[in-house]
């Protein structure tokens, strides 16, 4: 019986709760380290699975290769799935060819056994909430990196992906890679060597993420990328919204258990407590 929706309208064994994962970038023994730990955090769960907000590292080449190949391996020795939305820091071409096969129930795409990839604009249904996966963010270090090694330009949401998911209607809850433009963050003074256009495009995207945002109306926001660990309340004009960002691969903060059916998330004594503030790199 597979997690989520099926086609036919009817769902299967919806998840009581998911471990939730920011960045890992690629880094095999951050991700190596953090499956291991599934049996311990979500002991009792039939269907054990990790949600993963983004940069989770499709990356070109051997090395690429060989993460994926590790990261498979891992979940089949603790009897995990793990879904992902696509990053920034993504190999767009090659998850494109890596998720031609979308048919996995309901419209994930598998991209190696027990991995799947959740496409921009997908939705599922767990304990009665609409989910919505939304993708996408913008490399502020564009500058440093070069297109078809280590920067591509379909990181961005698209005008034509932010029309579609608009017209999906409302979701319960958005699962995002980048943070709406309604959250406001104070960070310190960007490098020099960032360029002005990536900063102008950063906000542009933030602004298009919030549009979808107004016009779905989601109570619960997940979302990654910022790299810092957070929960706040923000109203965007229809009511309270409930956001949650983790920080990146290298932090306990990177992680955390959440209770789908309540929408709280599982307290851990070895966790310091959400909120505190670190430095973005973006």
């Amino acid at each position: 019986m597979t997690l989520g929706s099926r086609p036919d309208g009817e769902f299967g064994l919806a998840p009581s709760r998911v471990l939730v994962a920011g960045d890992w970038h690629g880094s095999k023994d951050w991700a190596l380290s953090v499956i291991r730990r599934v049996p311990q955090l979500l002991a009792g769960e039939p269907e054990r699975l990790i949600l993963h907000l983004g940069d989770f590292g499709i990356w070109p080449d051997t090395q690429g290769r060989q993460y994926l190949n590790a990261v498979g391996a891992a979940l089949e020795q603790v009897n995990a799935q793990l879904w992902f939305i696509d990053g920034n820091h993504e190999d767009f071409p090659q998850l494109a060819q890596l998720a031609v096969d979308r048919d996995v129930a309901d419209g994930r795409a598998g991209v190696r056994p027990g991995i799947c990839y959740l496409p921009r604009g997908h939705r599922w249904q767990w304990h009665d909430r609409r989910w919505l996966a939304c993708g996408g963010g913008v490399s502020l270090d564009k500058a440093a990196r070069t297109e078809g090694q280590d920067w591509w330009p379909q990181e961005e949401l698209t005008s034509e992906q932010e029309t579609a998911i608009i017209a999906g209607g409302h979701a319960d809850v958005m699962v995002c890679h980048d943070c709406p433009a309604g959250v406001g963050h104070t960070f310190s003074r960007p490098p020099s060597w960032w360029a002005a256009a990536d900063l102008e495009r950063n906000d542009a995207h933030r602004r298009r993420l919030q549009r979808i945002v107004d016009a779905v109306q989601p109570a619960h926001l997940l979302h990654g990328h910022l790299h810092r660990a957070y929960r706040r309340t923000c109203d965007f004009g229809y009511g309270p919204v409930q956001v949650t960002g983790l920080a990146a691969d290298g932090a306990l903060r990177n992680f955390a258990v959440l209770d789908v059916v309540s929408m709280a998330w599982q307290r851990r004594r070895s966790l310091p407590p959400f909120g505190a503030r670190r430095r973005a790199d973006r």
